[in-house]
C-alpha cells in the first residue's frame, strides 16, 4: 500500500559524514502533517536533481527558486526507509510534480512505498540543494571521472604517468634483513 503525503508543505535534503563516506537523506512534511525520512545513495540524488531540472525545463520554469527550510522535523518520521527505485510524473490539473519512492527490496510490480506532490518552486529549490550536496563530495579526476581520494589517485587514463602526488612509502626496511 502506498503512503500518500499529498502536496508537500516542506522538503529538504541532508548529508552526514565525511566526503567518501557520506549518507544522504530527503526529509518531507506532507499537507496532513505526515512525515517521511528517506535514505538515498549519492547517485540517486544526482538522478533526482537531473530529473527535476528536465521536468522544469519542459515546463519552462525559469524563476529563481525560493529558499525553503523545514522549521521543525520530528525525531522519528512517520515513514523511514531506504530508497531503491524512484519515479516521477506530472499532474497537469494542478501543475504538480509527483514523486514515487520505492523501498529497497520491492519487486517491479509492487506499488510505490511513498508518493508525494511537489510544487515547481519546491522542485527548483531541491535541484539547487541537491547540486550543492553533491558538489560537497570528493573532487573528480578530470581524466577518468573517478573520485580523488585524500591519499592520492591512480588514474588509469594516465598509463602510469600521473601528475597527482605519489604518497610517500613508509620505511619498513629497518625491520627486514638487507642482502
Amino acid at each position: 500500500m502506498t503512503a500518500d503525503l499529498g502536496l508537500l508543505r516542506e522538503i529538504d535534503a541532508q548529508t552526514f559524514g565525511q566526503p567518501g563516506q557520506r549518507t544522504f537523506r530527503l526529509r518531507m512534511v506532507g499537507s496532513g502533517g505526515e512525515t517521511a525520512s528517506t535514505w538515498l545513495e549519492k547517485e540517486q540524488m544526482q538522478a533526482l536533481s537531473l530529473a527535476f531540472k528536465q521536468m522544469l525545463g519542459q515546463l519552462e520554469y525559469e524563476a529563481e527558486p525560493p529558499r525553503l527550510v523545514i522549521e521543525a522535523f520530528p525525531p522519528v518520521a512517520s515513514h523511514d526507509f531506504r530508497v531503491g527505485r524512484m519515479g516521477m510524473g506530472f499532474d497537469a490539473s494542478d501543475r504538480t510534480v509527483i514523486l514515487y519512492l520505492y523501498e529497497v527490496g520491492l519487486d517491479e510490480e509492487d506499488e510505490a512505498t511513498l508518493r508525494a506532490r511537489l510544487s515547481q518552486e519546491q522542485c527548483a529549490w531541491m535541484s539547487t540543494i541537491l547540486d550543492e550536496i553533491i558538489a560537497g563530495g570528493r573532487p573528480l579526476c578530470a581524466l577518468c571521472g573517478m573520485p580523488i581520494d585524500t591519499r592520492g589517485h591512480m588514474c588509469v587514463r594516465t598509463n602510469g604517468h600521473s601528475t597527482q602526488p605519489i604518497p610517500e612509502e613508509t620505511d619498513d626496511s629497518d625491520d627486514e634483513d638487507e642482502d
